[in-house]
């Protein structure tokens, strides 16, 4: 909060007579203008003002609910003090509110003990009036802000208390909510039967996608994930660079000048699990994932599409730490030929977000087309890694059998494996998957067990993309030959990840 005091104090110095302070927070704002009242010099009251009571002062007599009203009041009287209107700008636009904003700081633009604060969230000043009202975007609460809030609720609440450290963990990762969404998370926290570092996660995760998800924007989708890493076959590579920062994208690590990932870039043949590594990002390091369509954005249905971006990129910094997956970028942003003005703006807004965005918020990019990826998306400082995923190898080709054999409650050491993995040479993991479900229900329709022959039948009526698109895989190999990490293990170019810079 104390960014925003000295953004009052400055507007207070300068006698700025009309302040507007964009925030939800209602609570929090007057509690702190009312400890900047204190600090004048002639100690100003603190008088509040919403369209159900009126101003809040014991000797007005005249009835002022309605803000025209209200305002006449305060001009006319003009008695020192802090002027806290609540819901001044839901009633903005008309002609006699603006003409009246405007004599106001007419009025007390030479004066420095009356102050008009206007309190209000989503709402933009009308442009008329962007002159004469000094305008404050009031951030979330920070750290220090977050953990004297809690040792608060502590004081004052009955229930179990916490250590320090088990504290100060908290707030952290409460780090991007409000108070008072934060003082529902605790009194959640004190329900629990016990209070453990999974169950703690859970709950603030549930509270920042209930936030995402209610901000209107169906452009952004909160994805659940309900596997872990050890369910995706293949990709070592891959799935080593993930398991080693676990424990660095966190609130902890970034205050600890730990470099934080930014994101990865996955590419790759269809059906080789690039979609699926997005979200086992998010499982590993046990934080939200939220899945951005481009095509909602583009629709209009949010307004522009570059006020559509920037509003969602603001929701999930206000969730981080998170995940931002974006599948198919080079059709998301407009990469491919024939893209208009819109997604070339979104590009640019893109490039320059992915340089300045929270770091706790991970891009997790998905492209199959990687021959339409310019060189400014994929240059180091935009993504920390660019990974291909190619078709896998025997090795993994077993393991991913393994993977689908266990998913089916079927023990692997009881089918050929050796047998099944050499009949799906150049097989991706999405057509291995569909032979052994394909063989389980062609078992159960027929009433036998499932055995190595109902996958194998199966997998003689299928036809790989391998066959199909020859051509289009051996053009995408070529191309990302030394353009970018294999995913997988023992492919191209070997390199030590715990050596890697950021």
């Amino acid at each position: 909060m104390a960014g925003v005091t000295k953004e009052i104090e400055k507007a207070i110095a300068g006698q700025y007579p009309i302040i507007y302070l964009n925030s939800t927070e209602e609570h929090r704002i007057i509690k702190l203008l009312y400890q900047l009242a204190e600090k004048q010099k002639s100690d100003l009251p603190v008088i509040t003002w919403s369209c159900t009571t009126g101003i809040e002062v014991k000797d007005t007599i005249e009835e002022t609910k309605d803000p025209i009203k209200a305002l006449q009041v305060i001009i006319k009287d003009g008695r020192p003090g802090f002027y806290i209107m609540k819901d001044l700008l839901d009633f903005s636009g008309q002609p006699k509110m603006d003409r009246l904003l405007r004599d106001a700081y007419e009025k007390f633009r030479e004066r420095n003990d009356l102050f008009i604060f206007i309190v209000s969230s989503d709402k933009a000043i009308p442009h008329a009036l962007s002159n004469e009202i000094f305008q404050i975007n009031v951030s979330l609460p920070g750290l220090d802000e977050m953990l004297a809030h809690l040792h608060d609720l502590q004081n004052k609440s009955a229930t179990r208390k916490l250590h320090n450290e088990a504290l100060k963990d908290i707030a952290l990762s409460l780090c991007g909510l409000t108070l008072n969404d934060a003082t529902h998370v605790m009194h959640q926290i004190n329900h629990c039967k016990k209070i453990t570092t999974a169950a703690v996660s859970s709950l603030i995760n549930e509270c920042k996608r209930r936030l995402v998800t209610s901000g209107g924007m169906s452009s952004l989708e909160y994805v659940p994930v309900d596997f872990n890493i050890d369910q995706v076959g293949g990709l070592g590579r891959l799935k080593e660079w993930i398991n080693i920062r676990k424990n660095i994208f966190t609130h902890k690590a970034q205050l600890s000048g730990m470099p934080i990932p930014r994101g990865i870039l996955i590419m790759g043949i269809s059906g080789c699990g690039k979609s699926m590594c997005a979200k086992v990002v998010a499982n590993t390091w046990n934080v939200p994932l939220f899945r951005l369509d481009m095509n909602l954005i583009f629709s209009q249905m949010h307004g522009s599409p570059e006020a559509a971006f920037h509003k969602v990129t603001q929701m999930v910094e206000s969730a981080a730490p998170a995940v931002l997956w974006i599948d198919e970028i080079e059709n998301g942003l407009g990469l491919l030929e024939g893209g208009n003005i819109n997604q070339s703006h979104i590009f640019s807004a893109f490039l320059t977000w992915m340089q300045e965005k929270s770091p706790l918020v991970f891009v997790a990019a998905t492209a199959n087309r990687i021959e339409s990826l310019p060189a400014e998306l994929i240059r180091k400082g935009r993504f920390d890694q660019v990974f291909f995923c190619d078709l896998p190898d025997d090795e993994e080709r077993a393991e991913i059998l393994k993977i689908h054999i266990k998913a089916n409650n079927q023990n692997p050491d009881d089918f050929n494996i050796a047998h099944l993995t050499k009949i799906t040479k150049e097989w991706n993991a999405a057509e291995i998957e569909q032979a052994v479900n394909g063989g389980r229900i062609d078992a159960c329709a027929q009433d036998h067990t499932f055995t190595t022959k109902d996958i194998a039948k199966h997998i003689d009526t299928i036809v790989p993309l391998s066959e199909t698109m020859k051509e289009q895989i051996k053009k995408i190999r070529d191309w990302a030959w030394d353009r970018a990490t294999p995913a997988s293990k023992g492919k191209g170019r070997e390199l030590s990840f715990n050596e890697e810079s950021q």
